[in-house]
Formats: C-alpha cells, sequence, structure tokens
C-alpha cells in the first residue's frame, strides 16, 4: 500500500511459503530414526530428538503436551438439549402435567464425548521398541557411534505439507501473514519455511485462521482456501538473527533526494 501519496518507489512483491505442523515433523524423524536404527543394526535412539524439540525427557511420546493437538478436527461435541419445561396447568391437568414431567425425569439425556486424539503410530511403534530394550537390558544412554552427529531437522512427507505464499509487506519480526491451501487449527504448533534462494525455517503458532470466500479474487497456481496468521516463537536458536536479516534485505532502497539549485536571475548575474 502506498499512504499519504508517497513518491518512493514501491514494489509489491510474493514470496512462496511452505507449512506443516511441529507435530508431522518430529513423527517423521522419529519414522526415519526407527528405520536407520533397523537397517544398522543398532538400538533405538530418540533422545537427541527429544532434546531438540525440548520434550520431556521422562514421559511417553504420545503424553508430550507440546506435540499433541488442541482438538481434532473431526472431533464433534453434541450440546444436550435442556430438558422441557412444564407449565403450570390447570387443576383439570395437573395429573397428565406430573406424568409428562416423570417421563421426561426417567429419560437418560444422551451425551455424545469429545472424539479422542488421534494416536500416532509412530510414537507407539517408538514406545513399544525402547521398552523391548529396557526389557532386554539395551543400554540407550548413549547413542552408537554412527549416530553420533549433530540432529537437522527435515520436513515431513509431502502430502503433511501445505504450499501458499506471503506478501512481503505481511511479514514483520512478530507475525506472517499468508494465503494457505489447506486449515489449521488454533494455537497449533507450526513451521514456516521461506522458500527463497537461501530458504530458511521458522517456527510460529496460529493464532488466526479464516477461510476465504468462493467469489475471492485471488489470481494464484496453488488456488489458496484459507488466511493464516502466525506468531513467530523463535524457539530454536538463530531464529531470531535470521529473520531479522532477511527482513533487512527486502527493505526498499529509497534514493536521497536531489537538492534543487537555485536558478539565478539576470540580477543576481549583474551582481545587483
Amino acid at each position: 500500500m502506498i499512504y499519504n501519496k508517497s513518491g518512493h518507489p514501491v514494489e509489491v512483491k510474493k514470496i512462496s511459503v511452505r507449512i506443516w505442523s511441529v507435530r508431522d515433523e518430529i513423527e517423521a524423524a522419529i519414522g526415519r530414526r526407527i528405520k536407520e536404527c533397523e537397517a544398522a543394526g543398532i538400538p533405538l535412539f530418540i533422545d537427541d530428538i527429544k532434546r531438540f524439540y525440548n520434550l520431556n525427557m521422562q514421559e511417553p511420546l504420545n503424553q508430550q503436551s507440546n506435540v499433541i493437538p488442541l482438538r481434532p478436527e473431526n472431533a464433534q461435541i453434541e450440546e444436550v438439549t435442556p430438558s422441557p419445561v412444564v407449565e403450570t396447568a390447570p387443576e383439570a391437568n395437573q395429573e397428565e402435567a406430573k406424568t409428562a414431567e416423570a417421563e421426561t425425569k426417567a429419560e437418560p439425556q444422551a451425551i455424545t464425548p469429545t472424539e479422542a486424539a488421534p494416536e500416532s503410530q509412530t510414537f507407539n511403534q517408538a514406545e513399544q521398541i525402547l521398552a523391548e530394550q529396557n526389557k532386554q537390558g539395551l543400554d540407550t544412554q548413549k547413542p552408537n557411534p554412527i549416530l553420533e552427529r549433530p540432529y537437522t531437522r527435515q520436513a515431513p512427507d509431502l502430502e503433511k505439507i501445505t504450499y501458499g505464499f506471503a506478501l512481503l509487506s505481511d511479514i514483520n519480526m512478530e507475525t506472517i501473514l499468508s494465503f494457505t491451501k489447506d486449515k489449521f487449527l488454533h494455537g497449533q504448533s507450526v513451521v514456516v519455511e521461506f522458500l527463497i534462494p537461501q530458504s530458511f525455517i521458522m517456527t510460529a503458532h496460529v493464532s488466526y485462521c479464516s477461510h476465504y470466500a468462493i467469489r475471492s479474487r485471488i489470481i494464484s497456481t496453488t488456488r489458496p482456501d484459507y488466511r493464516i496468521q502466525c506468531r513467530f516463537d523463535f524457539s530454536m536458536p538463530g531464529e531470531r538473527d535470521v529473520l531479522r536479516n532477511f527482513l533487512k534485505s527486502i527493505e526498499p532502497t529509497i534514493p536521497q533526494p536531489v537538492k534543487k539549485v537555485k536558478k539565478e536571475t539576470e540580477e543576481d548575474s549583474l551582481g545587483l
């Protein structure tokens, strides 16, 4: 946008982004580690993954509060309909009113409980392997020399990744407002990847997600359906510096104003 009829050159640009949930990233990391350890014939070791994502080292994966979704997408809560109020009837209909009230109290009110959060097969498999190793007395406190390397995070499978784009004017040091194809839950922990020549990723949580109208005039090959706002968490070291350097690199270059030279008049040239 151009405010106050600014005369500075303005370029409207957009960049592509990829968004996925932190839970899906952790599941993919543990799934790759299980296959890697099975192929190498060594005990399963996931302490470095837990430490990287600030997970509780003692609790099982399915009981970690920061990787379990707040509410499943298909959860449906059925509201309890209040019992009908029986109005005071005349004396001739008092017996019928009492009978109706008794039947209403006798009927149990059906309450549909909220569906439980879906369990992860990857988490369950990892817990079973670790439990079996503990029974056999295998020491998994120290990783095998094959795994003695710093953990590097990777994106999950393609079906767990959402594509979209964001305008440069909608990115600042606190939030990012973008268009995405899929829906995210409010408060869900996500990862935002900026698809630029030197791509980088940021951890954030969803603060707003709304479906766009069918008639919205959004011209894009990805055809995004949702408008999502994410607030950066800066939970990983170095994220703040990377984002600050990126925002500085996209700042427009404003040329210095040219000083106007005073035009000499004939009287000034004659020295009058």
